[in-house]
């Protein structure tokens, strides 16, 4: 008896040693991944976009109309803190419609707290104001570029940030994005680093693509404007890149790799098992009222009611693109 266990428990000492071994290694891993230095091209732009010309066009017909003199209606005028106050706004719909970047780093953008559990580790959306414990002080535009479009923190290294929906934003949103941030009273919030379990030890060590910076282009450049405010399949494809992270890259949604918890995401594409037998009506009233076609509700992890605040105009435009796309099955991402 006294020998049964003993094996019993050399036998269970070396699972132990074997766990301890295999956590030791997927740790290095993960780390080497999370530190690995990326080259990324150099990006520059205005914070804020200076008013455009038809902007300046209106502007003067407002102050001619106001009394201005009609050779110099401009005179005295601070264009760039009108141009600032309407990079504001923009800023702000981007990031309660489309971006959603109040979702991980909170309403006041001091920062919040992901995951939080020994086994599994310390995930946090940082600080992003200007207060203690911010990430963003001194940033540059180049510095917001590689954050926000690359995954890649001010260091070089690799980041968290699912940087696969906002490749696409453009400079002037971007632009627009960082002057709202700006606008933000400072908030005293340090959430610490990010650290690593034996959960997300083994996850990044044994999927390559964990990061998001992996999968980039780092050199591809940035378009400077957006499509134009039309509802139409151009702008639409434009706006859709944020949805590709939950819906993949084909739309055609499907289990989520790495998420028990994550409910099934639906098929956008025109199939039988996505969006063919809906309208332009069924698809606004999801978006609206998270409601499905046959009026059951949407799971919440689905943010309808951040994307139900874009405009027709932009909902109408993501209709117009996915009536573009090739049908696919459900399920093949």
């Amino acid at each position: 008896m006294r020998r049964a266990l003993r094996y019993i428990a050399w036998g269970l000492a070396a699972i132990v040693a074997l766990a301890l071994i295999a956590w030791f290694w997927a740790y290095q891993v993960a780390m080497g991944r999370y530190e690995k230095e990326w080259t990324v091209h150099s990006a520059s732009f205005p914070v804020p976009f200076p008013l455009t010309e038809q902007e300046l066009t209106v502007l003067r017909a407002e102050r001619i109309a106001a009394g201005a003199s009609p050779t110099d209606p401009l005179a005295g005028v601070d264009q760039n803190a009108i141009a600032l106050e309407r990079a504001i706004v923009r800023g702000r719909h981007l990031v309660e419609s489309r971006t959603s970047c109040d979702a991980c780093h909170a309403k006041d953008f001091g920062g919040g707290t992901i995951i939080d559990v020994a086994l599994v580790g310390h995930w946090v959306a940082p600080n992003l104001t200007s207060g203690k414990g911010s990430v963003t002080q001194g940033f540059t535009a180049n510095d917001w570029d590689r954050a926000v479009r690359h995954g890649v923190r001010r260091n070089g290294r690799t980041s968290s940030m699912p940087s696969q929906d906002f490749v696409n934003l453009t400079d002037r949103e971007l632009s627009d994005i960082v002057a709202y941030i700006h606008s933000m009273p400072p908030v005293d919030r340090d959430l610490g680093p990010v650290k690593f379990g034996p959960v997300f030890s083994f996850l990044i060590a044994t999927d390559p693509k964990t990061f998001v910076a992996t999968t980039l282009d780092h050199n591809k450049p940035h378009i400077a404007e957006p499509p134009a405010a039309l509802a139409n399949a151009e702008l639409g494809q434009h706006i859709v890149q944020v949805c590709r992270g939950c819906h993949g890259a084909n739309l055609s949604g499907g289990k989520l790799a790495g998420d028990p918890d994550m409910p099934i995401v639906a098929n956008l594409t025109p199939h039988e098992t996505g969006l063919k037998s809906w309208n332009e009506a069924d698809f606004l009233r999801a978006i609206r009222e998270g409601k499905r076609k046959d009026g059951s509700a949407i799971n919440v992890a689905m943010p309808w009611q951040a994307y139900g605040k874009m405009t027709d105009t932009e909902l109408k435009a993501v209709w117009a693109y996915l009536q573009t796309v090739p049908p696919r099955e459900k399920g093949n991402h």
